[in-house]
């Protein structure tokens, strides 16, 4: 296919030239009637771009135009099936690629380590999850990925389960033995579904992981926005292979996504998949020799420890993504939060910290100067005079699921001080950010090491998505009545 080519973006071109006079929405009309303070901050252009189904724009839950063309562009870049464009972000491609393969009541087995996307998305299937405890760095104090093992052992022991949803990889840009996992799921006759939101950057340099449509997952979904240079909330959503019913998925996205979709979101993926197809390579050498300035040259400074691929162990982390840049900063004495926290106070602003660690991304808008400035504020950290070091405790092993997640979210529940609970069932999800991993979910006993987890984190400056807090005490939503 002709990857030159951005069909949706030209076709809106087109559109907007006709200077057509609007009588639909969104109520702007093309900007006309914007507030005069946004349309001085983003131009008429904006708005022009900002339209709805209007006549030769095609409809993206039943795409037989424009958009057609743009996704099946989009997938012969991929090489795969077919690609949906996706404006609710990942949430909605896991939602989908839940809800066309498990049925309410059936069996799908996730690692520990899934997005909360993942819950949301077994709450509305109705399917039951079985949880595979991912393995956990030390030295970093990062929960990594599924070990082949460990996958293996717990599908012999529920082999009615429909499919096997694989999160890889992780925050960090550590890549789990992927091939292994996707094989042994169809080993045993199971849908491998993998959520690579970290990963859609992957196909467009060899110095980059393999992303797991080339090791044959069944479906892929990627947060388009996380790494390659489109807008928050555009992802895509992959069917890889001939097992998937591509119209099922379509049908699932109908009933989960916005029925107004963003054409100004749509656009950006169209153009920026013609951009990676024709000139992703180079963009993204460059963005990886500006990381790898970035070690070298923080790994110079004292008090410091840099993640590198180095981290690579061929079982749980089989892979590592060059342009995630984790520094350690246990040597120095702080924790990771607040160690962001001086970052900010200096202009900096990075993508996460955790009790041990802050994660920067470097992507192709980086440039050299950027490294240049975060070392200069890395220079003046002063070491503090402190021999504690801040060590991320072992991520709780899953509680019992005593209901369906389903079934627990059409209960009543209460809220109780996180204290009170252990013997309680879970009516929310509650995650922990960082890892931003639901250590709870709808159904789930709740036991002592979760509780002493979420207190623990909480206490060291973690946000509990999910949870109540109320000064110095958290609380989390209980099923009424629901023990064990």
């Amino acid at each position: 296919m002709d990857q030159s080519r951005a069909p949706l973006y030209e076709a809106v071109k087109k559109y907007i030239k006709k200077e057509m006079v609007p009588f639909h929405m969104p109520g702007h009309s093309q900007g006309r009637g914007a507030p005069v303070s946004l349309k001085r901050i983003f131009g008429k252009e904006f708005f022009d771009f900002d339209l709805t189904e209007v006549s030769g724009l095609d409809y993206l839950h039943h795409a037989r135009g424009v958009i057609k063309e743009a996704e099946a562009l989009a997938a012969d870049l991929y090489k795969v099936k077919r690609t949906f464009f996706l404006v609710n972000g990942t949430t909605a491609g896991v939602h989908a690629m839940i809800l066309a393969t498990c049925k309410e009541g059936e069996k799908i087995i996730v690692g520990r380590n899934s997005h909360r996307s993942v819950i949301g998305g077994i709450i509305v299937s109705g399917a039951n999850p079985v949880f595979v405890h991912p393995a956990f760095n030390e030295d970093y104090g990062i929960i990594t990925n599924l070990t082949p093992e460990d996958l293996e052992e717990t599908i012999k022991k529920n082999r009615d389960a429909k499919a096997v949803l694989i999160t890889t990889p992780n925050y960090y840009g550590f890549q789990g033995n992927i091939k292994k996992l996707i094989d042994i799921a169809h080993k045993y006759g199971m849908y491998a579904l993998v959520d690579e939101a970290h990963g859609a950057h992957f196909p467009f340099n060899e110095k980059f992981p393999k992303s797991a449509i080339y090791y044959g997952a069944d479906m892929v979904v990627q947060s388009a926005h996380k790494t390659l240079p489109t807008l928050t909330q555009t992802s895509l959503l992959h069917i890889v292979s001939d097992k998937i019913n591509a119209d099922a998925v379509e049908q699932s996205l109908a009933v989960i996504e916005t029925s107004s979709p963003s054409y100004i979101f749509m656009t950006f993926l169209d153009v920026v998949r013609r951009e990676m197809a024709l000139h992703g390579k180079e963009l993204w050498d460059r963005a990886i020799e500006i990381a790898e300035y970035a070690r070298e040259k923080i790994s110079e400074l004292p008090g410091y420890r840099i993640v590198d691929e180095n981290i690579v162990n061929g079982n749980d982390i089989s892979a590592f993504d060059p342009i995630k840049l984790t520094i350690n900063v246990e040597d120095l004495g702080f924790s990771g939060f607040a160690f962001e926290s001086f970052l900010n106070k200096n202009g900096i602003e990075i993508e996460l910290s955790d009790l041990q660690n802050v994660l920067l991304f470097i992507t192709i808008g980086n440039r050299k100067s950027d490294i240049d400035s975060l070392v200069k504020v890395l220079e003046k950290a002063e070491k503090k005079k402190t021999k504690k070091r801040e060590k991320m405790p072992p991520f709780p092993v899953a509680g019992k699921q005593v209901f369906s997640p389903n079934d627990a979210f059409n209960m009543d529940y209460e809220i109780k001080e996180i204290s009170e609970t252990e013997g309680l069932v879970s009516w929310g999800i509650v995650a922990p950010y960082p890892p931003g991993i639901p250590i709870l979910a709808p159904g789930m006993e709740i036991d002592s090491d979760a509780i002493s987890f979420i207190k623990t984190m909480y206490k060291k400056g973690g946000m509990i998505q999910g949870a109540i807090e109320d000064g110095n005490k958290i609380y989390v939503r209980v099923i009424r009545g629901g023990r064990k």
